[in-house]
């Protein structure tokens, strides 16, 4: 290979980096667009910027956090959440047990604007559980391992916040084999809380000692 070789490769990786950054940015700001402008502004938004090259639909799951209260035999097990940011919605996430090569995938995640939430039908909405609750330290202890370039912990935590989330486990973590039906997993149900067995727990709600 000439040195004329290398340099056209160099040139076509470093704009194909450049061009990653920008949708990367133009896709947080879209996201952050949602909480004032809508979604019919965030999906715009999104769509006037969708000038990515990858091809794959598993390209671009590159927000990685960990939550715990996902996994129904261990609630404080941390369950690595892999997200991408989503045209229709907020985003959709792979959740797996563990974060190596062989880990396994058990849930994957829809988020929605509230916007969104308050559409969707009241038969629905107990499948969906509030983020202004779940990413907290006291509830969910969500930790960024990483983020994409450009992006910053506390700003997109505090977007993720203004959104709700439903969750589809479709391996259970602790079944041998994915033999059971996927079905909607209540992260914000009693059980999930570690509350299921508090006998006090309506007096602690009403007296606010929760």
């Amino acid at each position: 290979m000439t040195n004329s070789d290398e340099t056209k490769i160099t040139s076509k990786n470093n704009s194909a980096i450049h061009k990653r950054k920008i949708l990367l940015g133009a896709m947080v700001a879209a996201v952050a667009a949602v909480l004032i402008g809508g979604t019919t502004s965030f999906q715009s938004s999104l769509a006037e910027n969708d000038d990515n090259d990858d091809n794959s639909p598993t390209d671009g799951y590159d927000i990685h956090a960990t939550v715990i209260r996902h996994d129904s035999e261990h609630l404080n097990a941390e369950i690595d959440h892999f997200c991408k940011l989503d045209k229709r919605i907020v985003a959709v996430c792979q959740l797996y047990e563990g974060d190596d090569k062989d880990a396994q995938l058990v849930q994957v995640e829809f988020i929605i604007t509230d916007q969104q939430y308050e559409s969707i039908p009241d038969r629905d909405k107990q499948s969906w559980h509030n983020h202004a609750v779940e990413l907290t330290p006291e509830r969910g202890e969500p930790e960024f391992v990483s983020l994409p370039e450009g992006v910053e912990a506390g700003a997109l935590l505090d977007t993720l916040k203004k959104t709700y989330g439903k969750v589809v486990t479709v391996w259970d973590p602790n079944d041998n084999l994915p033999d059971f039906p996927p079905y909607v997993f209540n992260v914000d149900s009693p059980f999930a809380l570690g509350q299921d067995e508090n006998d006090d727990l309506e007096n602690e709600w009403e007296t606010g000692d929760q």
